[in-house]
């Protein structure tokens, strides 16, 4: 297991330390039964995310699957990347209130634009709870500048040059 490094002034909602009010996600890579790397990151639903009484909100699952996938096409793509569709989510039996759950993603299929991600999330038990297969391209500079984006040092650094 290894803790990804996040900047202290992230202020991202799914996982940056500066958003008072995010959900403060932490990273770690680790290797599959088959040897391939997986991220990984534990979340603890609480009573103020609820959707129906005592269930995580659909929306923040997810973006709790969202942002592994992120950090996964970063991580292991090797460079900042965007979603750019299709995608697919599902829910099975959204996380429970109070209780904790594993969220975990690894590469999909490479394809000449890009890069399929594909995530899940499963309760303290093990029974699953949701999925989401996304896809995810690299960002090109000019992207960035055209778009008029700020983005910090440590993302503009991610940038590969084609």
């Amino acid at each position: 297991m290894v803790d990804l490094e996040n900047p202290p002034e992230n202020t991202c909602f799914g996982c940056g330390p500066a958003n008072a009010r995010g959900l403060h996600l932490r990273f770690e890579r680790h290797l599959r039964d088959d040897g391939t790397p997986e991220l990984r990151t534990f979340f603890l639903p609480g009573p103020d995310e609820t959707g129906w009484p005592g269930i995580y909100h659909t929306g923040l699952h997810f973006a709790v699957l969202y942002e592994v996938s992120y950090w996964t096409a970063l991580e292991l793509g090797g460079q900042l990347m965007v979603s750019t569709g299709p995608g697919t989510y599902e829910h099975r039996r959204l996380p429970r209130v109070g209780r904790m759950h594993l969220a975990r993603a690894h590469l999909g299929p490479a394809q000449s634009e890009g890069q399929v991600v594909e995530a899940s999330t499963e309760s303290e038990d093990g029974r699953p709870c949701g999925t989401l297969r996304s896809f995810w391209r690299p960002v090109e500079r000019v992207e960035i500048e055209r778009a008029g984006l700020a983005l910090p040092g440590y993302l503009l650094s991610e940038i590969r040059s084609r």
